[in-house]
Order: C-alpha cells, then structure tokens, then sequence
C-alpha cells in the first residue's frame, strides 16, 4: 500500500539537513541504494525512470554526471541530460553503482517495491517526496516554469501544482 493511504501524502520539501542525515544514518542494504536515494533526491525523477536506467544512459564529464533520462513517463518529454556535480554530497555514490553495473544493463535492477522499501527504510518516507522535494526547491530558488519544464518534463497544468505549494509556503513566510 502506498505511503500516503496510510500516513498521508506529504507536501513539505525535505530539507537538505534532513537528506544528508539520512544518506548518514539512514539503513541502506546495499551501497547502489545510497545511489538510487541519491539520484532520485538531486533528479527529482521518478521511481520508474530510475529504475530503467542503463548505463549507457550516464557519463562522467569534467567532474559532473550527465544523467540522459530518455523520453519521461506519464506523457512526458524528452529533456536535455540531467548535470548532477559530483561533489555534491553522495553523488560519487550515484557514479559508485553506475561503474559497477555491466554494460547494457540497468543501474538498478529493483521491482518497484524494493524501490519503494529503499527509500522508506533510509529516509522514512515514499520516493515522490523527493520529487516534489526537488520540484518545489526549484521554485523556492526562483527558477522559472519553463526551467522547470526543461529539467522534468511536466507538462504546464502539473506545473502549476508544484508552483501553488511554493506560493503557499512563502506567502506564510513572509507572516513572520
């Protein structure tokens, strides 16, 4: 069952103390799922689209990971690749799990409910929080819709939700 039936679905971003904390402390069986949780938590993709990435789909150029998505799930876009710094914190574990996948093979083979359970067991939440954790930051740091559009692939009207939680938020902000 998903997370929300049962906890309610969340709409506070994770906070990047929150995700440095967990990829610390947080229970990982295996040191590819540090790179999963971390791939989803700097993408913002979804669930589906990173478990059917191959290697192929990665590089290593000038000391930053280009991520080529493909064509997004749910009616999306084909995007520009994703850049992901490799000194960002735990982004040499996204590269970690991609060098030690064969070729022509998915960087991580896991069904869904391993997906799922990765994510859950390190962070304590579902892997749409960190999309819309990701999503939502982009707004918070001014970018625009068609940026954001670029970088997901989502279509205007599904935009438009991401943008409402941002509005919110700072509207409640500017209270204090």
């Amino acid at each position: 069952m998903p997370w929300y039936r049962t906890h309610g679905k969340i709409e506070r971003p994770l906070t990047e103390e929150e995700f440095l904390e967990a990829m610390k402390k947080g229970r990982f069986v295996k040191r590819k799922h540090k790179g999963f949780v971390a791939l989803l938590y700097y993408t913002g993709i979804r669930r589906g689209e990173a478990l059917r990435a191959k290697k192929e789909q990665f590089r290593l150029y000038h000391q930053k990971i280009y991520f080529d998505v493909g064509k997004r799930l749910k009616h999306g876009i084909k995007t520009p690749a994703l850049i992901i710094p490799l000194k960002a914190p735990y982004a040499d574990e996204i590269w970690y799990a991609v060098e030690h996948t064969e070729p022509g093979h998915r960087v991580w083979p896991y069904t869904d409910k391993t997906a799922y359970n990765i994510v859950r067991r390190a962070l304590n939440t579902y892997p749409h929080h960190l999309r819309l954790s990701r999503i939502t930051k982009f707004f918070l740091k001014g970018y625009t819709i068609p940026q954001v559009h670029s970088w997901t692939g989502l279509t205007l009207k599904a935009l438009n939700y991401y943008v409402g939680l941002v509005d919110v938020k700072k509207m409640a902000e500017s209270l204090s």
